[in-house]
């Protein structure tokens, strides 16, 4: 038996992700979900984001399914911030891994098939900001890798600093975990290293690293690679990102293929994973029936696989791929069936297609 946390979330998260749960456990009897209440709602009736409780707890899970946060009620940033950034950072989810593959019927390029690798907890996301404007002393720590930041001073002038950085602990450990996952073939990575000095170090890691594999490994600037992904983005397989770039490319990417809507994730550490869309809470949608549940299910089948059910994943993905070649469509992209519709057909056709 395998035990599986559940965060819903919020907006469509909590319409969609407990019907993925019944996708897979109708398909698979190993497999226990485990519910928890982190959401806009909870902060707003009781000012909590999550407990340290909850991250103890969740630490403990194999593997983490997650719908979405964010509330047009609470200030951008809040839940973002103190959820996502802090699921990632408490558990050590260091690789983020976005699989983009064409869709029949719905994706503008055919053929397209790759998967953008991003560095998960560092670079400008590592949360070490501040101002000068007040005499202000900063310190951060990152007690995993064993750094200390200190930052002290003043100005004449209101100034507001986002520091980004990479350790070297764990920007090798990152290019070994994804150099794994490749094995082998070519491998683009992406940086700025031309104009931010600290993504030499990032190349110096990479290169390092590489010669331990047979991965033929080139480096392209974020913004050549950009232009040239929309141009003929079948020429590209796996593409290697630090943070920042990777999240702008990957939701780039995925309008190539058809919208966020159609696009699953993973955030894969040592010793648990998280799964989930990432197109958002899109509150003003939920509750209306549709929403596009393709990259929730997508996401539940990443999931799958990572626990070693590669069968059950290669049925969701069959099944879901016979629906949209015979047009069985999200709202979305002009079909007729609505989110509920959408999975009580994928439900039906998995448990026949398991008999």
């Amino acid at each position: 038996m395998v035990d599986i946390a559940v965060i819903p979330g919020d907006g469509i998260g909590n319409e969609i992700i407990p019907g993925v749960c019944n996708i897979i456990k109708n398909i698979n009897d190993d497999i226990n979900f485990y519910y928890y209440d982190i959401s806009s709602n909870r902060y707003l009736k009781n000012n909590i984001t999550i407990t340290d409780n909850e991250i103890s707890e969740l630490k403990n899970y194999k593997a983490i399914l997650f719908g979405a946060i964010g509330d047009f009620r609470v200030k951008p940033g809040i839940m973002e911030q103190n959820v996502i950034l802090r699921l990632r950072k408490d558990l050590d989810l260091y690789l983020n891994v976005r699989p983009v593959s064409s869709l029949p019927k719905i994706s503008k390029y055919n053929n397209v098939d790759l998967t953008i690798y991003r560095e998960n907890k560092e670079d400008f996301y590592a949360l070490i900001d501040g101002d000068l404007n007040a005499n202000k002393t900063f310190t951060h720590r990152d007690n995993l890798n064993n750094y200390e930041i200190n930052i002290s001073g003043n100005a004449n002038d209101e100034i507001h600093y986002n520091m980004g950085v990479l350790s070297r602990k764990n920007i090798t450990r990152f290019f070994k975990k994804v150099f794994d996952l490749i094995y082998m073939g070519r491998a683009v990575i992406a940086d700025k290293a031309n104009a931010i000095s600290m993504y030499s170090f990032w190349r110096e890691i990479a290169m390092n690293e590489s010669r331990n594999y047979e991965i033929n490994t080139s480096f392209e600037y974020a913004d050549s690679l950009a232009y040239n992904l929309i141009l003929d983005p079948k020429k590209y397989t796996n593409i290697i990102a630090p943070n920042l770039y990777g999240d702008i490319l990957s939701d780039m990417t995925s309008a190539l293929v058809g919208s966020l809507g159609y696009a699953p994730s993973a955030n894969i550490g040592d010793k648990t994973a998280m799964f989930e869309p990432v197109h958002g809470s899109a509150p003003d949608i939920a509750n209306h029936n549709i929403a596009n549940p393709v990259a929730s299910i997508l996401s539940g089948a990443m999931m799958l696989e990572y626990l070693d059910y590669r069968e059950d994943s290669k049925l969701i993905r069959n099944c879901l791929f016979k629906m949209l070649r015979n047009d069985i469509l999200p709202v979305e992209s002009g079909g007729t069936f609505g989110t509920k519709e959408f999975m009580d057909y994928i439900n039906k056709i998995t448990v026949e297609a398991r008999i």
